[in-house]
């Protein structure tokens, strides 16, 4: 049997229409990002579709697992002590702070989700959303 793998990953994502200078956020973060957009850029799958938004993340990647924790506070302890620097960046260029999780559900094991009091702390600091896409796969048949 053929059973898929759930994976979940968790993202804070600063953004903003217009352009800024994403170096900048990078050094005054004093973290090492995960993705940039900028605005205008092409989509990586489709080209003739582009990014609406200058975007800088930070997260740690997709891990296997059925407990979304395990993926959500990694990024929550790396952030705590970025309040100030993130207030301060989100008034100087504007931002807007989303955090997003991403599950990947397979064979209908979906994982726990639940936000804990110290990350909806954080988000409530730092004035950030989250945001949580579901990707449910088709159970696979028994072989």
């Amino acid at each position: 049997m053929n059973i898929g793998k759930n994976k979940s990953a968790s993202i804070l994502s600063l953004s903003n229409a217009d352009d800024f200078p994403l170096d900048e956020l990078t050094k005054r973060m004093k973290i090492q990002l995960s993705r940039t957009t900028k605005v205008g850029e092409p989509l990586l799958l489709n080209s003739a579709r582009h990014y609406f938004s200058t975007t800088w993340q930070y997260g740690l990647g997709y891990k296997e697992t059925l407990d979304v924790d395990e993926v959500l506070m990694p990024v929550i302890y790396k952030l705590e002590s970025k309040v100030n620097d993130i207030l301060l960046l989100k008034k100087d260029y504007n931002l807007a702070a989303k955090f997003y999780i991403e599950i990947q559900i397979h064979n209908g094991r979906s994982p726990g989700l639940a936000i804990n009091t110290r990350a909806s702390k954080l988000a409530t600091e730092i004035e950030a959303v989250f945001d949580i896409d579901l990707y449910a796969y088709a159970y696979s048949e028994l072989e």
